[in-house]
């Protein structure tokens, strides 16, 4: 009796050791899932967290050039005295530049001891770093300069400071009138005198998505629409300009009513042959109830231009959510 209790009463040392191996078994394979999720979870908060980055830098940068402005150059003015500018240029050769200097006009005016206005000159410049890893500074200047400037700031200028760093790389693309993209754009030159790009590509990527393995980073690209087209001073002025005339001061005969009459069924055309339109021809003064935020951007842009002609090149490249505010005549 005692012999048989003995002998029912207990586990193997085999039979021990058997469960101490399938535990180690299920706690190796435990183990390891844990470990691949932690990884994956790891991976993907750096994805999104270097999303929110770039998205963030391509912000801040696509706002300035959203406001880039430009006056043309009156033929008989010096080239070297007009100080309205456009410039980007690529020191190390590739199909992008890697610095960018315009005039914008979304500056806030923020001093209170001299006279500001919104516009201001704007110029973004990358630095590498012994790391081999790229730093881009904004510097920006509530005046224009007195004659054409076509240098670039340093970082430690007034009006300079660190945008971002730990860039893999970055550059701006320029979308030309035949929809080519260029590396580099100088609105002070004889072929490109007092001329915009259509738009603006913005393009850079991090270094902290950048692996040991070789692996090029994700780039990141923004293209920036440039709604105000190069702005004609001497055309604005003259009154019998054909687009932003008003006839001569004092001078009315019988057939000023004619005209005017012509030139309001003009404007009323199909934007055929020579009828010209403005901003405040094809676009409402204000943005209709429930508009988009992209939509809201594209109407305040036309009202602080209501002159400006409005090209069906404009609409083309105009945002499908704003397309749809475009009047018909102007498509």
């Amino acid at each position: 009796m005692n012999g048989r209790a003995r002998k029912w009463g207990g586990f193997t040392l085999l039979e021990m050791m058997a469960v101490i191996a399938l535990i180690g078994v299920v706690f190796f394979v435990a183990l390891n899932f844990y470990t691949d999720l932690a990884n994956a979870s790891t991976r993907a908060a750096n994805h999104t967290r270097g999303i929110r980055r770039a998205s963030a830098i391509l912000d801040r940068v696509a706002r300035d050039i959203e406001g880039a402005m430009l006056l043309v150059k009156p033929a008989e003015m010096d080239p070297f005295a007009f100080p309205w500018i456009f410039l980007g240029e690529s020191r190390l050769g590739g199909n992008a530049s890697e610095r960018l200097k315009f005039v914008t006009r979304n500056h806030n005016p923020t001093r209170t001891d001299a006279a500001e206005t919104n516009l201001a000159t704007v110029a973004y410049v990358v630095e590498s770093r012994p790391d081999d890893s790229i730093a881009l500074y904004r510097w920006s200047s509530p005046h224009l300069p007195d004659s054409l400037d076509k240098s670039f700031p340093r970082k430690d200028d007034d009006g300079s400071y660190l945008l971002a760093e730990d860039l893999h790389s970055f550059g701006f693309q320029f979308l030309d009138d035949n929809n080519e993209l260029r590396s580099e754009w100088d609105s002070s030159t004889l072929l490109e005198s007092s001329s915009l790009p259509l738009a603006v590509e913005i393009q850079l990527s991090l270094m902290s998505d950048w692996t040991s393995d070789g692996d090029e980073p994700p780039i990141y690209r923004r293209r920036v629409l440039i709604p105000i087209r190069p702005l004609d001073l001497a055309a604005l002025a003259d009154p019998n300009d054909p687009i932003f005339g008003s006839g001569k001061d004092g001078e009315k005969d019988d057939d000023d009513d004619d005209d005017d009459e012509k030139g309001k069924k003009k404007k009323k055309g199909n934007n055929d042959g020579d009828t010209q339109f403005t901003n405040s021809n094809c676009l409402p003064r204000t943005a209709p109830e429930g508009a988009t935020e992209t939509q809201k951007m594209c109407v305040g842009l036309a009202n602080s231009a209501p002159n400006a002609p409005f090209t069906k090149q404009d609409y083309q490249y105009m945002p499908p959510e704003c397309q749809s505010l475009v009047n018909t005549a102007c498509r």
